[in-house]
């Protein structure tokens, strides 16, 4: 792997998992003496996380975190609302048992992971339960629009779950989506699954409003 590739996933990989914050300004120096790099590789990787999202270079002041106002968050996150709840009633219909055994089992994970509090094991486990419902609809428009619209709120997955008191809601609604698939019932399964992503954006939404520089 390519010094910059490296550079690139490690700095990437720090802001979706908060360990940098939105709004924290990013110092090449600093960082280029944290990863043992020169500060070329740490530029380009700067200019590719910008091209992403990920970064905002402000002209003669530095690079910056990126965040999104709670406003365009929750736009965003209602999209996806709308788009996996279609998912999820075109995965009802198509879902073969080998892919609902494969849902239930990621469901248990999740379940584990929530109980023992391990957040990012947790996000990256309902992440993959959330895609696989929308591989299974098989449609491919609608898998990479998901995407795309997903990785531009990818960094708040995180702080999302990690919000007191709602953990175990969001593990309750997964099996409430689970069993409406199971039981072949499209448009519940549509509605259980944009019920459970309105119900994140609100929690998340109202926290970012209540919190200073969101």
């Amino acid at each position: 792997m390519s010094l910059l590739k490296s550079v690139y996933n490690k700095l990437k990989k720090q802001i979706i998992y908060g360990e940098l914050s939105p709004g924290e300004k990013l110092s090449e120096f600093g960082l280029a003496k944290r990863l043992n790099s020169s500060r070329t590789p740490i530029r380009e990787a700067f200019r590719q996380l910008q091209t992403e999202g990920y970064l905002t270079v402000v002209a003669n002041r530095g690079a910056y975190v990126s965040k999104l106002p709670p406003e365009e968050l929750e736009e965003i996150y209602n999209i996806v609302g709308v788009l996996e709840g279609y998912a999820a009633e075109l995965a009802t219909l198509k879902i073969r048992v080998s892919e609902l055994n494969r849902l239930k089992m990621l469901h248990r994970k999740i379940a584990i992971y929530a109980k023992k509090r391990e957040f990012r094991n947790y996000v990256d486990t309902n992440y993959e339960f959330h895609l696989l419902i929308v591989h299974i609809s098989g449609n491919n428009t609608l898998v990479k629009t998901i995407k795309d619209f997903r990785s531009k709120i990818f960094r708040y997955r995180l702080m999302s779950v990690t919000i007191p008191g709602y953990i175990e809601k969001y593990v309750s609604d997964h099996g409430k989506i689970i069993s409406a698939i199971e039981n072949k019932d499209s448009a519940l399964a549509g509605k259980y699954m944009k019920d459970h992503v309105n119900f994140v954006t609100n929690i998340l939404g109202g926290f970012l409003k209540e919190n200073v520089g969101f």
